[in-house]
């Protein structure tokens, strides 16, 4: 079979040390722009974020396709065939976990209020779409290109493609699922409960279809539905903690609705110790 690409390129030193100096170097250039005053919109200006984001999301990536190409990593191995699944159990997967997701950021952050309610009311008062920014159109197709585009290929193709093999080369790709999963959910704060079952799911389609384009596509369909409440809202939301508190009860339900559906696909979809990674698989 010949070098294996994913013994080279490893989560310290090719991810998590590419993300750090990313963000250090998008820092400096920023301080340096601002301070020759050259900088079109003022730091704090929220247009900031998704330039910020495909910056840094795109030196990881580069920094990944070029070790692995040293590596000897093929990519129309890693993004595999052209997908091919059941897209109607797809689209009952994504309401699944986006009934999942809303349901657990209910249970999630209901004891928070509690003692913070501060800082849960600002997790429910923040919007994606409608912020007041130098530039709003701008924004707004920015943003729109970041959800819906880049952020799907680019995070499937680190933490899926990349990741979840680079620790089931090391480990077995159980552990590979879980860590790369959990990975995923924790570098989204918001929602960290229902990000990691979303990595889960992402990471099962990838094995069982052995095409990276079922989780693009999946993860961009996702992204969809989460937005266009928001993106034909011209309004800010307001919310009421003590209306938020009576809702915990919704979490509940709402688990109960998407586990049966998320369960069974989990349980048949689960790879054994010995299942070869994605990559590996003819």
């Amino acid at each position: 079979m010949g070098r294996n690409p994913f013994e080279v390129l490893k989560f310290r030193t090719h991810v998590l040390v590419a993300f750090i100096i990313s963000n250090l170097l998008v820092g400096i250039v920023y301080g340096v722009l601002e301070y020759q005053q050259l900088l079109p919109w003022p730091l704090s200006d929220r247009l900031w974020m998704p330039i910020q984001f495909m910056i840094i999301f795109g030196l990881v990536c580069g920094v990944l396709l070029t070790t692995g190409r040293r590596a000897g990593l093929r990519l129309t191995r890693v993004f595999g065939p052209p997908p091919r699944f059941p897209w109607a159990y797809g689209i009952l997967l994504i309401a699944s976990m986006l009934i999942f997701s809303f349901s657990s950021f209910l249970l999630l952050f209901y004891p928070i209020s509690l003692f913070a309610p501060g800082f849960v009311e600002e997790r429910l008062t923040e919007q994606l779409l409608n912020v007041e920014t130098a530039a709003p159109e701008l924004y707004r197709y920015l943003m729109l290109f970041v959800v819906l585009v880049f952020a799907p290929i680019t995070e499937e193709f680190v933490f899926r493609g990349v990741l979840l093999q680079r620790w089931a080369v090391r480990w077995n790709l159980p552990v590979g699922v879980i860590m790369s999963s959990v990975l995923f959910g924790m570098l989204h704060i918001n929602n960290p409960m229902g990000l990691t079952m979303f990595g889960v799911i992402m990471a099962l389609l990838y094995i069982r279809t052995r095409s990276l384009w079922v989780p693009i596509i999946a993860h961009a369909l996702n992204n969809v539905v989460s937005v266009t409440p928001e993106l034909f809202s011209t309004s800010s939301q307001t919310f009421n903690i003590e209306d938020f508190q009576q809702t915990w009860w919704i979490g509940l339900v709402g688990v109960c609705l998407a586990a049966p559906t998320l369960g069974h696909f989990i349980y048949k979809s689960w790879p054994q110790k010995n299942t070869q990674p994605p990559y590996f698989r003819e």
